[in-house]
């Protein structure tokens, strides 16, 4: 059974910083919006720092998802703590200027609406569905990494 326990400080260190570059507005939405890369990224530098201080050890995919989902999680809760300010301030501004630029796809206005909601309530309910969501694409990014960025320390059983 994967513990994934294990897998700490290094998910504490690349999904915390990823959940910070998510916070920030515009950048951050840049990043969810293209496949949340930035998600993956952190994911990606998590596996990162977990193999660099676990020289004799090699991770197999589930360990590499679980790793990722992680992440991803971490990510999830500190961009919410981040941007739970900046939500609540410029929500209302940030919905306006999404709303006017023509470029943006209604599918992204629409999630972008979701995310900077001027309900107080939705902002808070917010919280467990970015987790889980975070997770679940941390998982597919670690997966990803590991199979692409650190192939060398991929195992099989």
């Amino acid at each position: 059974m994967i513990d994934p326990r294990r897998y700490f400080p290094a998910v504490g260190i690349g999904g915390g910083a990823a959940g910070v570059i998510l916070a920030i507005p515009i950048l951050g939405d840049v990043l969810r919006c293209v496949f949340c890369v930035g998600v993956m990224a952190g994911a990606a530098g998590s596996m990162k720092f977990w193999l660099d201080s676990h020289q004799a050890e090699d991770l197999t995919p589930a360990d590499a998802a679980t790793l990722g989902a992680c992440s991803g999680a971490a990510s999830g809760v500190l961009a919410w703590f981040v941007s739970l300010p900046i939500r609540l301030v410029f929500g209302e501004g940030l919905n306006t200027f999404y709303e006017g630029l023509s470029f943006v796809p209604d599918v992204a206005k629409q999630n972008l609406r979701a995310l900077y909601a001027p309900d107080t309530a939705l902002v808070v309910a917010s919280l467990p569905m970015q987790v889980v969501v975070y997770g679940l694409v941390g998982a597919v990014g670690g997966f990803v990494a590991l199979q692409f960025l650190f192939k060398t320390r991929r195992s099989d059983g």
